[in-house]
């Protein structure tokens, strides 16, 4: 079994399964909406910081725009996670075991699997704050270099997500409880790790004092403006962490934590993993009595928390004290990995709602041709745009459009040409609001044109069809395309040629 494998050579063949994810997995619509950030660069970005976009923006300049230079910097971000885990687990005395432990998480875990193979911002972040955390850990008897790591560290968590934040309530939990972190407030050390961190993350408060604080505002106030007490949240959450964190696993994990609780006055390292990996999730169950909390936004406390899992399962000698359990959670991690080697099979699964992973070259040619008989019908070369129905397909839309072009030998859109900002739109079309795709083109410099307008899975969303005809002089569906493979329907997609956009619905 992988599990009697060395560290060394466990972390390398873990390495291996996730950059074979990687390569073989499809690119998923969210994944292609970050790409498009990287396509504009930009300080920050209405609904994410910017790093997801510059670490996407280095993968694809080394290695292309297929899934490797995507994901590149997602897997060595994930690398980067479980080797400073590693770390940790050393300082603390773990064992070969332990570590094994640890490394297997890395996919048998299915949210640190997602955080190193998938591109979102969650990568960046988990590794960051990881970084941090583990400078923190270092500079507990008062080195200057650590605090300054952590505050650099820090600064490119926030960076990554808003998130981060809670190292700043984990800092201030140590101060209280930690009389060697406490005693650190006398030196300038620390004060100079929080001014890294704010330098760091300047650029970000620079972009929202140019936009009106666009996404300070998205990811507060505009998260609760529809808040309403009831436990429905709250339950999508608590069965979402089982699947999350694999739910034999799952199964230990109070355990462990009550193990750390009670041992956090003998035990500086029990102490210090509940600091971090506690408030997060405490604040996000707090907050699902209200508001939708994504599964994913506990998966930086995911870290500490199994960390300790790790701590408790060594030094509680657990596999002596379960002979039976023990072996049963090892070989969920275990087979875990093996399961992940048939992930890639999710290209022949059909597209749910708002997402797709199937098909898009073959809609981008088809929209190309549509694009081409209306230039030749009028004489007027560029008088054509595309939008799609959610910001999701048109970001699908774009990049195949641009790989298409390129393919052509077409490698840079003419800066007079009517596409240069972006050329696909959303639903900022029909006065719907778009996310960073209402930053990009504005609706009004469209007014007059054709357009072509593709949607997916279009026998769910009938309604979106006569919306859009209030915006054009004329709407028509001119083609239908049916995406499938070995026989297994993956998709359908209509095409529609719109005519004279009249705007958005205030010029209507």
């Amino acid at each position: 079994m992988p599990i009697r494998l060395t560290v060394n050579r466990l972390f390398w063949l873990v390495a291996a399964l996730s950059l074979y994810l990687c390569l073989l997995l499809p690119v998923f619509s969210q994944e292609a909406y970050y790409w498009t950030y990287s396509q504009h660069l930009d300080l920050s970005y209405y609904d994410h910081p910017p790093m997801v976009a510059w670490l996407m923006w280095l993968g694809t300049a080394m290695f292309g725009d297929g899934a490797l230079g995507i994901r590149a910097g997602t897997w060595l971000c994930g690398l980067g996670t479980t080797w400073l885990g590693l770390k940790f687990l050393r300082d603390y005395g773990v064992g070969s075991v332990g570590q094994r432990i640890w490394v297997l998480m890395g996919i048998g875990v299915p949210a640190f699997a997602v955080a190193r193979v998938l591109a979102n911002p969650d990568a960046p972040l988990v590794f960051f704050v990881t970084a941090a955390t583990y400078a923190i850990h270092r500079a507990r008897h008062g080195s200057g270099r650590w605090w300054l790591l952590a505050g650099a560290a820090a600064g490119a968590g926030l960076l990554s997500k808003y998130t981060a934040s809670f190292l700043l309530v984990s800092g201030v939990l140590l101060l209280l409880f930690d009389r060697d972190y406490r005693a650190q407030l006398r030196a300038p050390s620390i004060y100079l790790g929080v001014l890294v961190a704010a330098l760091v993350f300047l650029p970000v408060v620079i972009w929202n004092f140019g936009n009106d604080f666009e996404s300070f505002r998205f990811q507060t106030e505009g998260r609760w403006k529809d808040a309403a007490l009831q436990l429905r949240w709250l339950g999508q959450l608590s069965l979402g962490q089982l699947g999350l964190l694999n739910p034999l696993l799952a199964l230990v994990i109070p355990a462990a934590v009550l193990w750390l609780f009670r041992r956090r006055r003998v035990d500086s390292a029990a102490g210090f993993l509940l600091a971090f990996a506690l408030p997060l999730p405490l604040y996000m169950f707090a907050q699902s009595l209200w508001i939708q909390v994504k599964i994913n936004w506990l998966t930086p406390a995911y870290v500490p928390l199994l960390l300790g899992v790790t701590l408790w399962w060594a030094r509680s000698h657990f596999s002596i004290r379960r002979p039976k359990l023990a072996p049963v959670v090892a070989a969920a991690l275990v087979w875990v990995q093996l399961l992940a080697v048939a992930a890639p099979l999710v290209r022949l699964v059909p597209a749910g709602r708002g997402s797709s992973w199937a098909g898009w070259s073959e809609v981008a040619e088809c929209a190309e041709r549509w694009e081409d008989k209306i230039d030749a019908e009028d004489g007027r070369e560029g008088n054509v745009f595309f939008f799609a129905a959610d910001y999701r397909d048109a970001s699908q839309l774009g990049r195949s459009l641009l790989l298409l072009w390129r393919e052509q030998g077409v490698h840079q859109v003419p800066s007079d040409h009517p596409d240069c900002g972006e050329p696909v739109m959303a639903q900022n079309v029909f006065s719907r609001p778009a996310l960073q795709f209402d930053h990009w083109v504005r609706p009004e410099s469209r007014v007059g044109q054709d357009a072509i307008f593709v949607l997916p899975r279009p026998q769910r969303r009938t309604e979106i069809v006569a919306e859009i005809g209030r915006h054009f002089e004329a709407m028509e569906k001119v083609d239908h395309i049916p995406v499938s493979q070995f026989g297994i329907n993956l998709m359908e997609v209509d095409i529609y040629v719109c005519r004279h956009y009249r705007g958005p619905l205030r010029q209507c």
